[in-house]
Order: C-alpha cells, then structure tokens, then sequence
C-alpha cells in the first residue's frame, strides 16, 4: 500500500471551520479530479513550478485483497503519445512491466465478411498500443503527486466558483474555500467544474450499453487485439499478460438485460460464439461490470479562469479506445501551451486559453466524428448497407500506405 498524502488539508483542524480559507497561501492552480487525468495535470503543473491545490478523493487501495481478480476491470490502451507524456512526467518508470502488455497486432472484423489488419513492424513501429491497467496508472501518478513539491491534496468535494476579474474562489462541500487563478476541471463527465463554469453540454446516448470483463484464454492472444462488428454490437478483446484478454462489448440496449443476467460461464460462453473462437474456451476472471454509452460534447472548453480536460471536456464511443487518450493529450497540450504563455500573462488569462481550446478542437471532432460515424454505420440493419461497408474495410485492408498511414495517426 502507498504511502498516504504528504500533506491532507481536508483533516487539519484550519480546513475544519466552514467558511475558512484552506490550501497554501498563493496557491495558483486547483485541479478538481483525481483520477489519471487530473493528476496528470497537477503532476505535470507541479513540475513546471507552478503551486498546485488537488480536489478529490485520493485513489482507492491499489493492491488487491486475496482473492480478488488478477487484473483491474478499467483497462486502457495507452497510444505511444500518452506513454511519452507519462515518461516526460517521470512516472511510466514506476509502472510494474510485468503488468502491461503490448499490442504487435489487430484485427477487426466486420459483419459480412470485411477484414481490417494493422501490423506494428509492418508500419515500422514497435508496438500498436500498450495494454495497462487504471489502478498501475493511478498508482503511479498518486506516488508523483505525493512527492512533488507544490502539491497540496484537499480530500474534500468541489461545491460551487465564483469568478472574479483576477481570481477564482472555491466552494467545498462543507464550505470551506480555495482561491486560485486558474480552475483545472478534470472530475469526469458528469463535471461539477463544468456545471460552476457556466460550460453547456450536450449529452446524447448512443442506445448501447458496454460490458467489460477479464477472462483466461484457452489459446495465446500473441499481443493481438481483436474487434468484431457483428448484430450483437461491437466486441472488442484486448491483449493482457500471460494469456489473459480484456473484453469490451458494446452491446444494444435491449439485449444488455439478457447479458446482464448470465452467469459467468453463459457469459464467457457468449464471448466465445461472438469473437468466433478465435481464442478457443475462455474463462472469467472476477466479474462483469456495464455501463452506459453516452456521447458528450461541450460548447467550449475554457472560460476566464478554467478550463476543461478529459472526460469532463468530450465523450466518445469506447470502439476504438481512445476516451483516456484523448484525455491526455488535453494534458500535454495544455502543459506545452502552459511553458509557451507569456511571463505577463495570468494564468486565468482567456487569451492563452483560447490556445488550448483551439489546439484541442481538430483532434477531438476528429475522433468524435470518427468513432460516431463507425458506430452508427455497422448499427445500420440495411443489407446493401452491410455489404458496402464491409467492402470499404477490405478495400483499405488492401491499400498498405493507407494502413500505415492510420497506424501512424493513431499512435498520436
């Protein structure tokens, strides 16, 4: 078990009082949200001098009890871009190599026969993506932040802001407050940073539900990702240590209660018939957890004084695994756009801010638009529909530099 927090403001006796002032005297950044984004942005803030307030809960345990599943059920396909944002924050070092896995090969496979296939050394690179688990992210950015100077961990609820011309004043949960210049919301899709920011988003639903699961594998997955567009949703199995996979399936609603309601053997037994055994017999490990698919997009992602990242700024379909990515890039872009501003610039200025968002507005509609239109092209009963679209799959599965060219982009 790590280490707790060098300093939690949110059980001195100062941070008792409602309506008292906590966080170190001139702190210049909150961050609200501790999952990997938020640290990320209050490592990376920290490192570059800047005096950081961090707002949330400290991660859960990271060690698991006996008994408990071998690996998380929060499985992330890191792009070599957000690998490189972690080493540049001296982190990925700390993860256990043992416990990442990375992806030589995928395969995707449509619904009337289309065939996709990206090969890592045929593109000249020397992985896909890399396999790894949110707690040995988590874990790893925590121990950072808890050694950084500069960063100071309030465990307490982020309430309500107030703007001011040259400042931004928190509210917490039992009405203590922090002042700040610059107002960071990385605190998820349902953003309370958002909401106090006066940030309007649109949330629409994408009619399916995701179910994630660990199983043990009959035959070796050899670093490949699997994809599978079938009447039954999208199935996704990710590559893990030994000869384990991750499933994601993206499943209608209307069968997510039929799914919901198996047992684990019938479940795995599903997994098998849709990914057409490609793996042989498979066997679960811990449980199956769902949730639903909802898309998220904001009008803007900065105001005088904030700024939105990650989750709390877009939502995207889980298909091609780039949510956490997409996220960290909001990061690295905002730090290279951070060491860029002007000395006499404040940090709440909108100016430097408008950077990010615009920095931040083609790679994200990109993605939107991409995954959005995949989703919604193999959710399209009309047969000649299917054909031409498994057609267009093998097509491009025919055009190398095309393959190459995706493989390319993708990595960040």
């Amino acid at each position: 078990m790590l280490a707790t927090q060098k300093s939690d403001v949110g059980s001195t006796a100062a941070a008792g009082a409602a309506g008292a002032l906590v966080g170190r005297s001139g702190a210049k950044i909150a961050v609200v949200g501790t999952g990997v984004v938020g640290l990320a942005a209050a490592l990376g803030c920290a490192q570059r001098g800047l005096q950081v307030t961090l707002i949330g809960a400290a991660p859960r345990p990271f060690l698991s009890a006996p008994g408990e599943a071998r690996f998380d059920s929060r499985i992330y396909a890191l792009s070599q871009a957000s690998c490189e944002l972690l080493a540049q924050l001296r982190v990925w070092s700390q993860i256990d190599p043992a416990r990442i896995c990375a992806v030589a090969r995928m395969r995707v496979f449509g619904d009337d026969g289309g065939r996709l296939q990206f090969d890592a050394y045929a593109a000249g690179v020397e992985r896909l993506a890399t396999i790894c688990e949110e707690s040995q992210l988590l874990q790893a950015l925590w121990l950072g932040c808890t050694i950084a100077p500069g960063i100071e961990h309030v465990s307490r609820e982020f309430d309500a802001a107030a703007f001011d011309a040259d400042a931004v004043r928190l509210r917490l949960a039992d009405g203590a407050s922090i002042e700040c210049a610059l107002l960071l919301g990385a605190d998820g899709k349902r953003s309370s940073v958002r909401a106090a920011a006066g940030i309007n988003a649109r949330e629409t639903t994408y009619g399916h539900t995701a179910f994630v699961a660990n199983f043990d594998c009959e035959r070796s997955h050899h670093g490949t990702a699997y994809q599978w567009f079938t009447d039954a949703g999208i199935v996704a199995l990710l590559p893990l240590p030994g000869d384990c996979v991750s499933l994601v399936w993206s499943a209608p609603n209307a069968l997510a209660p039929e799914l919901a309601s198996l047992s684990a053997g019938e479940f795995a037994a599903q997994v098998v018939q849709r990914s057409r055994n490609t793996l042989g017999s498979l066997a679960m490990i811990g449980g199956k957890y769902a949730f639903a698919l909802d898309r998220i997009a904001v009008d803007r992602l900065v105001r005088p004084g904030a700024a939105l990242l990650g989750d709390a700024a877009h939502v995207v379909h889980p298909l091609a695994g780039q949510g956490l990515n997409l996220g960290l890039q909001d990061v690295s872009e905002f730090l290279r756009l951070l060491a860029a501003r002007e000395p006499w610039r404040e940090l709440g200025d909108l100016v430097w801010l408008r950077r990010y968002e615009r920095a931040r507005a083609e790679p994200i509609g990109l993605m939107r638009g991409t995954v959005d239109g995949l989703a919604r092209l193999f959710d399209l009963p009309d047969a000649r529909v299917r054909r031409l679209r498994n057609v267009g799959m093998s097509a491009v599965n025919a055009l190398a530099p095309v393959k190459h060219a995706l493989v390319r982009h993708a990595l960040g």
